[in-house]
């Protein structure tokens, strides 16, 4: 069979072989219920690396600033102060489907084995869409205009990319700056050209970000990665380094997509993604509010990924799955993106704003 068994179809791998019509129609329906309830409960846990949700198709987010008492005398009063500095943040909403048909006898032909397989292909389309749009909005070099069908005209922002937004940077004076955070180094990943701890130190100097960092890196730069002098690579059970080698004990508290491979001893998690674009690197801090946003329906039913529509139109039958969401930047300082091996950023060929 291509395809690995899709959750809902787990408890009926004994009947693949059987027609669809044998084993009952309502009990295939139940089994792409339950299929597309996991497939969103996976998604989810994948997306709370980076996407906090939301019905708000526009709001200011509260940034933290820099406060300090005033000195006052025995019959002085201090000036009230603002609460937090604020910039605007928009997000956009798209629509995105995919659907399955057969004719009349080809259904009646079709196996469970067939509908599993036909699952599975829908629910691989709706996670690459959602993981594409992730990474439009996260590769985002300038903000762009998004046009509501009932709010208007939206400026969706990305990451912090010098712009004049301040940002609180916990150095020195504790004083607010404007900040990028879309980096670029001509050099490839080595020792004296290790970009790693700058990720670090330019995540966690905003005191609106706490936790581990983690970086995702596309499988072209695994190898110089792991040569570096300050990476120890994740025990392999089946080794022991002996007693003088360093190893790691440590463990990462979050799901990250792709495999961790090791740790930056400056403090970085590391994961391989396959899925990257070629020579860059993402990453994050898993503590605050997540650097994106999804803006979503307020209604549930048009919430998440699901099966909208059946139609039964002699001879020919048809299923309608549908997404409507959107990606902007919230926390524009909890995500990092790194190009390798050029001296400027830019976005990534195919994932320029307005991404499709």
């Amino acid at each position: 069979m291509a395809n690995a068994v899709t959750y809902g179809f787990h408890r009926l791998a004994d009947v693949f072989a059987e027609k669809i019509n044998t084993v009952g129609i309502p009990v295939i329906t139940a089994a792409i219920d339950a299929t597309l309830a996991e497939h969103n409960r996976q998604l989810n846990a994948f997306m709370n690396l980076f996407v906090d949700r939301t019905t708000d198709y526009k709001r200011r987010y509260k940034s933290p600033v820099a406060a300090r008492l005033q000195p006052i005398d025995e019959i002085g009063r201090a000036r009230p102060i603002q609460r937090a500095g604020y910039y605007d943040i928009a997000f956009p909403l798209q629509r995105a489907g995919t659907a399955w048909g057969w004719t009349y006898e080809a259904r009646i032909k079709a196996t469970v084995a067939d509908t599993n397989e036909l699952m599975s292909t829908i629910l691989t389309a709706d996670a690459r869409w959602v993981r594409d749009h992730i990474f439009a909005a996260l590769f985002l070099a300038d903000g762009w205009t998004y046009t509501d069908e009932q709010w208007g005209a939206l400026t969706v922002e990305g990451l912090a990319n010098g712009d004049a937004v301040n940002y609180l940077i916990q150095a020195g004076q504790d004083s607010g700056a404007t900040d990028t955070h879309l980096l670029a180094q001509a050099g490839a990943i080595a020792d004296l050209t290790d970009p790693y701890a700058t990720m670090k130190t330019e995540l966690l100097e905003h005191p609106e970000n706490s936790g581990d960092v983690v970086a995702l890196i596309p499988t072209g730069l695994v190898a110089t990665t792991k040569a570096l002098t300050s990476f120890v690579p994740l025990p392999d059970m089946n080794i022991d380094p002996g007693v003088a080698a360093a190893r790691l004990t440590g463990s990462l508290g979050a799901t990250v997509p792709g495999t961790v491979i090791g740790y930056h001893d400056d403090g970085v998690w590391i994961a391989e993604w396959p899925a990257m674009p070629a020579n860059y690197i993402v990453a994050t801090a898993t503590g605050g509010d997540r650097a994106l946003c999804m803006r979503e329906e307020p209604e549930s039913q048009l919430q998440g990924f699901s099966r909208v529509a059946d139609r039964d139109d002699h001879p020919f039958y048809e299923s309608q799955y549908m997404r409507k969401c959107g990606f902007g930047g919230q926390n524009r300082v909890n995500a990092l993106v790194t190009r390798i091996g050029n001296g400027s950023y830019a976005t990534p060929t195919g994932y320029e704003a307005p991404f499709p």
